[in-house]
């Protein structure tokens, strides 16, 4: 699929690849330094622009010190100091407050611009101002106001805020595609400025209008996220935090279903995105879904925040071990800010402090804002009436939804259950059975065994007996052998009638005649 042209990284591109010229040509020319300061500022204007904090932050620091080379190298600094090196020098700390700020650390920033109030006022603030572009003025504003909310100081944070906006609305901004992100973190701002003053109304106003221009600049691009490069769905993504921060404040003010919604949108538009871009949006995602459990576990839909809690846990697996070099949305976000108990009031900055030198003289500003804040609090009415009722009936359908899959998921589990009763009843009654005709084929075995040993000991007594026979008969014939040897041979008997004979045991002995007849003796 042909990816779409990204003009912003192309303009990107090519201020890069000027810098680097540059600097190969700084290397053999030394005059050529004040085109390379410049480059270097330009460069990372853009890459503000694009909230590209820890790729500027490199070519920023280096910025800074040429740029402060450039304007001491030509002697002390005062009212004699170039106008164009001193412009040079403060967009450039500015430029590296920003970053700072970007990358959560507003304490560094308020510092870091705090640092160039001795450079205006010795080269004189309303010259240099009118030196400073729209951008510069208003990143120094918005830096100075997160340090001033950061430490605590909440009305000296509006007040810086409130310059932020009006120099924003002086510049034309708003209306450069590019400056996109810079409208939105000037109307997150004044929300966090808002909410932390205890105006409520205000807070969501401005944080309803950061969003209605984030939709103009990336909803329907997320119909197309596979014709984009990475960079540009990256710096899509980038501000999907500000929906976050609104769902936030719309459960502090008891819109609980407008919240859930925003929050459902919120993982709809990090869905997509995640599968692009891995770690930072799977994050993202995780702790959106973290958010959502929490809300419908509070509203007691506990079924649903259980599913959202299941998702999470299998979110948060998977991107456990990634790169997590870079920051999450919610760390450029910065952490959430808690509202006031009461409500804080505060005066506007005199305009040195509001570099309003930087475009002219903007009177009846105040109306001006004034106007603007209305028009976005009925805007906002507007839309909450609207949405409420969106919400709360797209609510009630997932709830009805939820219960039916979760009353259709326990039927399940029932007659699972049932089914495992079943399965366990037969598999008992199974291993009986098998048990009982083990026991049988034991038995039959065992019976067949001892009959078997019954026969063989019945044979071997047979067999004994026969053996004993055989050898008494053999010992009765050989008795009657030996008897039959030893028997006399048979006696002359004298038969009756004057004839002699033998008869049995009156066989005559040596020298002696026949023997007679007992009776004739």
């Amino acid at each position: 699929m042909k990816q779409s042209q990204d003009s912003y990284a192309q303009r990107g591109k090519a201020l890069a690849s000027s810098v680097q010229r540059l600097r190969s040509w700084v290397a053999s020319d030394a005059s050529r330094e004040p085109e390379l300061a410049d480059a270097l500022v330009a460069l990372t204007a853009h890459r503000l622009l694009g909230h590209g904090f820890a790729a500027a932050a490199a070519d920023a620091q280096e910025s800074v010190r040429l740029a402060a080379q450039l304007l001491t190298g030509k002697g002390p600094i005062g009212p004699y100091t170039a106008i164009g090196d001193a412009a040079r020098y403060v967009t450039a700390v500015v430029q590296l407050a920003a970053i700072q700020a970007g990358l959560g650390l507003p304490d560094a920033a308020g510092r870091t611009i705090a640092s160039i109030a001795d450079v205006r006022e010795q080269v004189g603030a309303w010259s240099l101002d009118e030196q400073l572009a729209p951008q510069t003025a208003i990143l120094a504003l918005a830096g100075t106001a997160r340090a001033e909310l950061a430490a605590g100081n909440v009305a000296a944070a509006n007040a810086y805020a409130d310059a932020a906006l009006d120099r924003l609305a002086e510049s034309g901004l708003r209306q450069d595609a590019d400056a996109a992100n810079l409208a939105i973190d000037v109307d997150r701002l004044l929300s966090d400025c808002r909410w932390a003053a205890g105006l409520t109304d205000e807070a969501l106003a401005h944080l309803h209008a950061a969003s209605e221009a984030y939709e103009d600049l990336a909803g329907g691009r997320f119909d197309e996220l596979g014709r984009l490069s990475p960079g540009l769905v990256e710096r899509l993504a980038e501000p999907l935090g500000l929906y976050r921060d609104l769902a936030d404040r719309l459960v502090a003010t008891g819109e609980v279903d407008l919240a859930l919604m925003t929050r459902r949108r919120l993982m709809a538009r990090l869905r997509p995105v995640s599968e692009r871009l891995g770690a930072v949006a799977r994050a993202q995602l995780a702790a959106a879904l973290s958010d959502l459990a929490r809300d419908l576990r509070a509203a007691g839909r506990s079924d649903e925040a259980e599913a959202a809690a299941g998702e999470t846990a299998t979110i948060a697996g998977v991107t456990e071990g990634t790169d997590s070099a870079r920051p999450s949305l919610a760390e450029v976000s910065g952490p959430g800010v808690a509202p006031s108990g009461a409500q804080v009031t505060w005066t506007p900055l005199p305009p040195q402090a509001a570099y309003a030198a930087s475009t002219a003289a903007s009177q009846g500003r105040a109306a001006d804002s004034a106007a603007l804040v209305a028009g976005r609090r009925s805007r906002t009415e507007a839309w909450l009436a609207r949405a409420r009722a969106e919400a709360g009936e797209a609510e009630r359908q997932l709830a009805e939804t939820a219960l039916v899959a979760a009353q259709r998921r326990e039927a399940e589990r029932l007659a699972a259950e049932r089914a495992a009763g079943v399965r366990r009843e037969s598999e008992h009654a199974r291993a009986a059975e098998e048990k009982r005709l083990e026991a049988e084929r034991r038995a039959a075995a065992d019976e067949a065994e001892r009959l078997e040993r019954k026969r063989r000991r019945a044979d071997r007594i047979a067999a004994h007996r026969l053996e004993v026979e055989q050898r008494e008969a053999e010992r009765r014939e050989a008795e009657r052998r030996a008897g039959k040897r030893r028997e006399p041979k048979a006696s002359l008997v004298r038969e009756p009638g004057g004839a002699a004979g033998y008869t049995a045991g009156s066989r005559p002995g040596p020298g002696r005649g026949p023997t007679e007849p007992e009776e004739d003796r």
